[in-house]
């Protein structure tokens, strides 16, 4: 049988945060889905036993690496997989382990898009809080809405996320281009890109965070789209903050739609008062906000969707 140990992250807004077993339902349903085909261990990284071959998590020391001889495989349990990781895999030397992910949430976080691009788009985080104080006049009055159907948006990022939301605006009957990594390098040159999405009403990243992609959405990327909308489901630094917020401020951007944040709560108390970023993003009414939901954290049976697919890549092992 395969040995294979579940990460604990300390984290409490990634996999399996729980104290014990017991309470973490990923746990639980790995053992239902892949008991016949494993032994698991559970805990802090620094608990992984010896001898352990398979190591589901996202973060590891390059010592702790260097030591585990027989781990061949890493499995990221979550979609992207990390450049820390990839970093620390490096350093450790190893050249034999091999890092995989998953794509539990790609339906949540192509769903979370396109809700955030709808509200971004009709105004709808103006006309919420109108509405619910009984207030009926932005019916009867001109107000700032963009109509998708026609125009032309740009997914960045061609993976399992970006491609449910590309056949999503197809849908809604929007021109749109995919782009995936450049064909000349890693890294896309600024005006490169600025050209590819010039002249387009909408822009949304689903990209990983890399060293090639950090800051890699800055100011003269967004005036490519003026006027225009932008989604982020990826992670918060593939954008410049402080670039983002000043055309949301005055208005060279129409509006944008924020799943990912510069600033995450690392522990449950803070949790309830947590600003999102150094800008303050949310006095502004052309902003649609979401706590970094896109994940599917807390959705009913999401810890099972992840469980299955981490075992059928235990299944490929066994068969």
């Amino acid at each position: 049988m395969l040995t294979v140990h579940l990460a604990t992250t300390g984290d409490p807004a990634t996999i399996s945060p729980a104290a014990t077993e017991h309470d973490d339902p990923f746990v639980e349903a790995m053992r239902e889905l892949a008991g016949d085909l494993a032994t698991f261990s559970h805990g802090p990284i620094n608990t992984m036993p010896e001898g352990c071959q398979i190591l589901v998590g996202g973060r590891v020391d390059p010592e702790q690496l260097a030591a585990a001889a027989d781990l061949h495989t890493i499995i990221v349990p979550w979609a992207g997989i990390p450049g820390d990781l990839v970093d620390s895999v490096r350093a450790s030397g190893r050249r034999d382990v091999a890092i995989r992910n998953i794509h539990h949430n790609a339906a949540s976080a192509a769903e979370i898009a396109i809700g955030l691009l709808l509200a971004a788009s009709r105004g709808i985080a103006r006309l919420d809080p109108r509405l619910r104080a009984g207030d009926w006049r932005p019916r009867y009055e001109p107000r700032p809405a963009r109509r998708l159907e026609g125009s032309r948006a740009t997914v960045l990022g061609r993976g399992a996320i970006g491609s449910r939301i590309a056949r999503a605006l197809t849908g809604l009957g929007m021109e749109v281009t995919t782009l995936g990594r450049p064909p000349a390098s890693g890294r896309w040159e600024t005006d490169d890109l600025a050209r590819r999405i010039e002249g387009g009403l909408v822009l949304i990243a689903a990209i990983p965070l890399l060293p090639e992609t950090r800051a890699l959405i800055n100011g003269r990327v967004l005036d490519a789209i003026p006027d225009g909308i932008f989604v982020n489901i990826c992670r918060a630094e593939v954008v410049v903050e402080d670039d983002l917020y000043d055309r949301l401020l005055d208005g060279r951007l129409f509006s944008a739609g924020l799943d990912v944040w510069w600033n995450v709560p690392g522990t449950i108390e803070a949790q309830a008062n947590h600003p999102p970023s150094n800008r303050p993003f949310r006095d502004l009414d052309n902003v649609v906000m979401t706590p970094k939901v896109g994940g599917g954290l807390g959705e009913p049976e999401i810890e099972r969707r992840r469980a299955e697919e981490v075992a059928a890549i235990l299944r490929e092992f066994t068969t």
